[in-house]
Parts: structure tokens; sequence; C-alpha cells
């Protein structure tokens, strides 16, 4: 059996290690569909990558940030279900990822290509029979909005944000080293919220703190002018010639 993890340098296998202690061998047999392989070679920030005034540093995969949001599941819940839904969660992504937002008209949420996602599956034959040999059906994993550990509503903490705010902060921009991801990540836990509704959050108000301060940092190149002008030159391009 192929093993992610081992293919992965230092760096990310450290990362990997802080989001999870244990890989869980399972996640290995449905990182391999080829469904789930596509994603290596979408980039996660979208179309800015390739910009000529690129401002970040590395390329990080929309199939490795997958694999980070399944690791936090697992690490807070060891269900496998949950786990594998977190897996899935960007499996319908196109190449320049959220570019396509603004040709559906959908650039603010950035949702609708999720509702492929069930189609996704249901049309793969690898990952419909190892679903079936682990006796999952296929309603629980097609959405992972239904477990709020894996997702939410902003301002809410969950472990799609989570993953891609660390992910931004270390291999995009050097807001923080894996250190400091640690004491962040060891201060959160599972608590109820005021709609009695389990949800990630920070055991101090100090290390929350630290999380805020650090990702306010990110927030602004999120939203920039240049990275949306980027974007939509990207979906109008392929429009254009797509005609």
């Amino acid at each position: 059996m192929k093993n992610y993890l081992e293919e992965q340098n230092e760096q990310t296998k450290m990362y990997y290690n802080i989001l999870s202690k244990e890989f869980p061998n399972f996640l290995n047999d449905y990182i391999y569909t080829r469904e789930m392989q596509k994603l290596d070679g979408i980039n996660q920030i979208c179309g800015s990558y390739w910009r000529k005034d690129n401002i970040y540093e590395n390329m990080y995969s929309v199939l490795k940030h997958s694999v980070g949001v399944a690791l936090s599941i697992w690490n807070f819940t060891h269900d496998k279900k949950q786990t594998i839904a977190g897996l899935f969660h960007d499996i319908s992504s196109p190449a320049f990822k959220h570019c396509i937002d603004y040709l559906n008209g959908d650039a603010e949420n950035q949702e609708l290509t999720e509702e492929q996602t069930i189609d996704f599956i249901r049309n793969s034959e690898e990952i419909m029979k190892l679903l079936k040999r682990d006796e999952i059906d296929l309603l629980e994993v097609s959405d992972y909005k239904i477990y709020p550990i894996a997702d939410n509503k902003m301002p809410k903490l969950s472990a799609d944000r989570l993953e891609y705010t660390f992910m931004n902060g270390t291999y995009l921009r050097k807001v923080w080293d894996l250190t400091t991801i640690q004491e962040i990540y060891e201060d959160i836990e599972i608590i109820e919220n005021e709609d009695n509704v389990s949800e990630l959050g920070f055991k101090t108000v100090e290390i929350a703190e630290k999380f805020i301060e650090g990702a306010s940092k990110l927030w602004p190149i999120w939203i920039s002018s240049e990275d949306t002008i980027t974007m939509y030159f990207l979906w109008r391009y392929n429009k254009k010639n797509a005609q």
C-alpha cells in the first residue's frame, strides 16, 4: 500500500504530525483514488501563484490541504466518516479553484462547486468500492458541512478554516513557524457553543489572541485587489478561449 505521509518532505511530515500524531491507514486508499490525485495539481491559492509579482513562496496543493483537514478532524474526533468527509470536501475543485466562482456568480460565498461533491464521489467506481468496503453511506461523506468540527459559518472555527490559515501562514507567507502552530493547536479543544453545538475553541484567551494576530496578517491578502483581479482575469480568459 502506498503511504502518502512517507512521500512528503520533512517540513510537511512535521506539520501533519502536529495536526495528528496518528496518520490513519484507511486514508491512504482514499487519497490515492484518481479523483483525489487530480487535486495534487491544483494550487490552493487559486491563480495567484502564477502571477508575475507572485508574493507566495511555495506551491501548496488542494490535495495537501484536504489531507490536512482530514488529519485535523481525525485528531479531534477519531470519527472515520467525518474524517473522510473532510478529505473529500474539495474533491470537485476545478483548475484555478475559486476562480470559477466569478463565473458562477458565487465569488463571495465560494460554495457552488461543493454542490458537485456528491456527483464526483458517486461517479467514482474506486471511491464507491471503498465506501462499500468500509460500510459507509454516500450521504455520510458527501457534505462535510453536516459536521461542525469540519466546517461551519464564519467567524466560528473549524478544521477547514484552521488548516488553510495555518497553511497560508507557513508555506505561503512566514507568519508563524511550526513551533508556534503547535502551541496554538494544542490549545484547541471541542467545546459546546451557545447554540449547544460542538465547535472548536481555545482553552486560553492568550493563545486565541495569538492566533487572531497571525491570521489578521493574512486576511488582507485574501481580499486584496491583486488577488481579486487575478481570479477575475483567469475566469474571463478561460471563458473567452472556450468559446
